[in-house]
Formats: structure tokens, sequence, C-alpha cells
């Protein structure tokens, strides 16, 4: 019976070769893969300095499908090997908390946005109302109000193509996905019987388009805290999405800004203003600038009711004021 040992050599031997012929076919052949030197250039957002990028990598050929991720530590970049094909990359910073991502298999629909939050999260005022609901500006109650995003950039590339076996290099520029907005409120009396401000602001992009930078159809508010800076002086900062999304028949959306302020006397008032205009002033606010600012005047804040030993606590909910501010 010496035919066994001989007989089970070949077979292994086969099971060997049948393997390997699989094993390739799981792990590409890397005889037909490139290195990708990726190299970020941040002249179009010179102020970012994030501490990780993500890059993705969409075959052309495939309309969708998951997408080949590398995250690189720092700004600079980093490299990625990948099989011979034509390619779109989108890259952008990963250390964000608030930013969530949907339509990942689609290069055109990858979306960024935040979850839903509340005007007493955002304005940092629940421990304040006693469990009175915050009011909202007239017409803007049915918008979401959403967590406001963390500092975000992004750049989707134009395709190409790798081939051969030479290192090939990309030079990505991302610009920023977010813009700053600043609130600054002069002259305003009785600034030292206020125990606390907040803000809200209507009419604002949900979501920005990775690839693009287009603004999400959807509109939300967004909320924040304020800060006295000096005897007469208030400022609020937040941080948006995007400069006012198009209406479907091309039209931009109303702004309405509302203050919030809680007394000394425990007395609370809100204030709305429609800001629609100073944020459509393309002389003061061009369409391009990463910050958008506002500025208001004397904001009637009223002085609270002493009674001999101090203050008095005059309503329990809220009094609003819509106002005519000079700007």
């Amino acid at each position: 019976m010496r035919w066994r040992p001989a007989l089970a050599a070949l077979c292994c031997a086969m099971m060997l070769c049948s393997c390997d012929a699989d094993l390739r076919d799981l792990c590409y052949d890397h005889s037909h893969a490139t290195n990708l030197n990726v190299v970020f250039d941040w002249q179009m957002a010179p102020e970012m300095q994030p501490s990780g990028m993500t890059v993705l990598f969409y075959r052309v050929e495939q309309v969708t499908g998951e997408p080949e991720r590398y995250d690189f530590a720092g700004h600079e970049g980093g490299s990625a090997r990948l099989v011979n094909d034509s390619y779109r990359a989108i890259a952008y910073n990963y250390d964000t908390e608030a930013i969530r991502y949907q339509g990942m298999d689609n290069p055109y629909l990858l979306e960024a946005y935040t979850r839903l939050s509340s005007v007493e999260e955002g304005t940092q005022m629940a421990s304040f109302t006693r469990g009175v609901s915050m009011p909202r500006a007239a017409g803007t109650e049915e918008e979401p109000v959403i967590l406001e995003p963390d500092p975000l950039c992004g750049v989707g590339c134009e395709t190409f193509t790798l081939k051969g076996n030479d290192s090939q290099r990309l030079v990505m520029q991302p610009d920023m996905r977010t813009k700053e907005v600043s609130i600054i409120i002069r002259n305003v009396p009785n600034l030292k019987y206020t125990g606390q401000f907040g803000g809200a602001l209507s009419g604002l992009a949900a979501s920005v388009y990775m690839v693009s930078g287009e603004l999400g159809d959807n509109v939300v508010t967004e909320t924040f805290t304020g800060h006295v800076v000096d005897e007469t002086t208030i400022e609020m900062h937040v941080r948006i999405f995007g400069h006012c999304p198009r209406g479907h028949q091309g039209e931009y959306n109303q702004h309405l800004l509302t203050v919030y302020a809680i007394l000394a006397d425990d007395s609370k008032w809100y204030y709305t203003q429609d800001v629609t205009s100073q944020m459509h002033d393309w002389s003061q606010n061009p369409e391009d600038a990463e910050e958008i600012v506002i500025t208001l005047d004397e904001l009637p804040l009223p002085k609270p009711i002493v009674n001999g030993s101090g203050f008095q606590p005059t309503i329990d909910g809220w009094q609003g004021i819509e106002i005519d501010v000079g700007m």
C-alpha cells in the first residue's frame, strides 16, 4: 500500500493550491495596487488644525457602495494603498462630537447633520425655567431645533485614476462646511440686574453635503448661550452649517432672532427681532465669508421691582416683546 502516502501528499498539494487561489480572490492581487500619498493643503481654511482627517475613496464604476476608508492622524495627510481603478475622494475632519453622517454609500448624498435638540438645552436655561417650556418666535414653532455643529471642513475631489505600481500623489484642499455667527447687542440698559442670557436663530440649514458644500433643504432653529461683555453690551456666538438655504422659489428664508433674559428677580423676558436683512446684506456679510456678524442696539431690558428688602418676583412665565431694534 505504498501508494497511500503519495496520494495523501498529492491531495495536500491540491488543497494548498486551491486555498492560495481563494486567498488571492479575497485579498486582491497586490501587484495591481498603488500607494497613494494624500496631502492636505489648508490655504482655503488656514485656521483649521484638526487632530485627524478621514478620506473616503469611492470607485467611479460603482453607483453606490461602501467606500474604502482611511483615517489619518493630524492634518497633513498620509498614505493609502488602493487597487488600481478610477476613484472619487471625499475628506473631512473626524475630531467632532456632534456631527453625524448619512448617505455614506453615495458620494453625492453624503450629508453631515446633528441630532435634534431643544431651546432649553441650547440656551442652558433648563434649570432656570422650572419645567415651563421656553417660548418660540411666532411662525417658527414648527421648526426643529438642532444641536450646534462642531467646526467642520471638507473637500470632494475630481475623479482620478490609479494605474501602474508607482506611487501617486493626491492634493486635497479642504474648506469650511460650517460658519460662525456673532451677535452683538449694544446699549443694553439694566444689565447688572440680569442673571442669564440665551438666544435662538431661525431659518438655518439643517445639514450640508460634504462633496460640494451645498446646504440641505430642511430649515431649522439653533439655540445658544449669551454673556455680558461690559456694562451695556451682550454677545452671543453660534456655529451653523451654512448661511440660510434658499427656498424652493429661489427666495431666502426669514431669520428671527430671539433673545431670552432671566432677571435677578426671577422674571423671564424674551425679545424677538427680524435679522433677515442683516444676514442677507452682502456688503456686511459676504456670502462666502466664514463669519456672519449681526449688530443690534438698545435691547429694552426692564429694571426689576425693588420692594424695600430687595428684588420681588413678578411673573412665573415668559413675557414677550417684539422689537424693532436699530442697526
